[in-house]
């Protein structure tokens, strides 16, 4: 199995080839953009409140932080196995991409799992955006 370069954006800086410090520099950055929105969206969701007439809507809340909580639990396992996020990832060199725990990982194989989980936090986060919608709409937040 090969390691294949990421595709990232191109600039005016940039090399044909992204050196492998790029790569894991451009996942963990995308990782944790996406765990900073997954914690607001829990606080959100946390400080809904609990009283009576509140508690049937209570129920998607809690299916909203489960499913957030698996996401962001996902994307750490993601960013500490195969991301290097950490100064012994130094390499300025046209490497290709490793991993600093678990032995060799294509780069297809990071970007390919990162995007399923981009994918599926969008998913989550366009469903609890439009409960949280639908409880300002009705003046209940």
């Amino acid at each position: 199995m090969t390691d294949t370069r990421i595709n990232l954006p191109p600039d005016e800086n940039s090399s044909p080839f992204q050196t492998c410090r790029n790569q894991h520099q451009h996942w963990a950055t995308t990782i944790v953009q996406d765990e900073r929105e997954i914690d607001q969206l829990l606080i959100l969701l946390a400080d809904l409140p609990t009283q009576p007439p509140y508690r049937s809507l209570r129920h998607n809340a809690v299916d909203y932080l489960g499913d957030l909580n698996l996401l962001k639990s996902s994307f750490q396992r993601l960013r500490g196995a195969m991301v290097c996020d950490r100064v012994a990832c130094t390499s300025t060199e046209q490497l290709p991409c490793s991993s600093p725990r678990l032995g060799w990982y294509t780069t297809l194989a990071v970007d390919s799992h990162l995007r399923t989980l981009t994918d599926e936090f969008n998913r989550i986060k366009e469903g609890c955006y439009q409960f949280l919608s639908g409880l300002v709409t009705l003046n209940l937040i």
